[in-house]
């Protein structure tokens, strides 16, 4: 089991998590990364999230996390866009690379998305995938709903010519056939 404490309580800023297993798997997972030191900020926040309090917290909010990464999923679908594997985690992977705009510029989509005021992560610091990746975070329907709009609304603007090289935040979906 790997657990990323920042991730669930949404710490920004501390890299703080776990991982539980048999010591074979704890063995060569040593192996590929060397412990590193942690911080007093981060030290304080383990310890207030392996609370018993707040394990049943996190236990208690996966439901309504489910729900709301279900939401975020459907509307995703509804638009075209692949997300990666069957996700179980508060963000989902999302493949651009059908975004004509992001070949030419992968920093397109987010730039256009932060513009309407919607902030994405980089897809491509997760090994494997390549920079037309986005990674988005699980919120709660309303919040969904927004960043739906805005995505729409990128996908299906015109594309714009550019004017000396300057892109003007338009895309297009390109139909898969």
């Amino acid at each position: 089991m790997v657990r990323s404490l920042t991730k669930t309580w949404g710490i920004a800023g501390l890299r703080a998590g776990y991982v539980v297993g048999d010591r074979e798997l704890i063995a060569r997972l040593a192996a590929q990364q060397p412990p590193w030191s942690v911080s007093s900020p981060a030290l304080a926040a383990i310890e207030a999230c392996a609370s018993g309090r707040a394990v049943a917290e996190a236990a208690g909010a996966l439901p309504t996390i489910d729900a709301h990464r279900r939401v975020l999923l459907e509307g995703l679908r509804r638009l075209g866009l692949a997300v990666a594997g069957q996700p179980a985690t508060p963000f989902v992977l999302v493949d651009t690379a059908q975004v004509r705009s992001v070949a030419a510029n992968p920093g397109h989509l987010r730039e256009a998305l932060r513009r309407r005021g919607i902030a994405v992560r980089r897809g491509d610091t997760f090994p494997g995938l390549g920079s037309s990746w986005i990674r988005i975070a699980v919120r709660d329907p309303a919040s969904t709903e927004q960043l739906l709009t805005a995505l729409a609304d990128v996908l299906t603007a015109p594309l714009a010519v550019p004017q000396n090289g300057v892109d003007h935040g338009r895309s297009a979906l390109v139909p898969r056939r």
